[in-house]
């Protein structure tokens, strides 16, 4: 099994819009290390270091109490906190903390493992058709 590819293969699959990706995969995996449904606010967080309330909710289009609610479960559970922005005190930014880059580490490696598990069952024609494929798709969707 040519590991190489599964690993690009793996990358695109991660790379696919978050909408694509949940419903191509489904992973409880997820959930028993992050509280469900708060998976993309984490990574996003990861990706931008930290963002406002109305950042958070414009990116992952979503009203700002919704935002509110599940900044606030993921405080409770040590994942995210809230820090007074040093320029503009009326601006309060949430960031991941070590917890929450931990279990974000953890999270994805171990979907990593499931997808490449999944994956093994394909023999490698099939494996270099959808590493191929999932590059057209990955290139298409970034000019859209």
């Amino acid at each position: 099994m040519n590991m190489s590819l599964l690993d690009n293969i793996v990358d695109n699959i991660l790379s696919i819009k978050p909408l694509m990706f949940k419903s191509l995969i489904k992973p409880d995996i997820l959930n028993k290390i992050i509280p469900s449904g708060t998976h993309y606010l984490l990574v996003l967080l990861e990706k931008k270091d930290s963002l406002t309330m109305s950042e958070i909710g414009k990116e992952l289009c979503m009203p700002k109490p919704n935002v509110t609610t599940l900044v606030d479960k993921l405080i409770k559970y040590k994942l995210v906190k809230r820090v007074n922005d040093e320029s503009d005190r009326r601006k309060i930014n949430i960031m991941l903390t070590k917890q929450g880059e931990l279990s974000i580490k953890k999270a994805r490696n171990n979907l990593i493992g499931y997808i490449k598990e999944k994956l093994m069952a394909l023999n490698e024609d099939e494996l270099k058709t959808l590493s191929v494929s999932l590059n057209n798709v990955k290139d298409i969707l970034s000019k859209i």
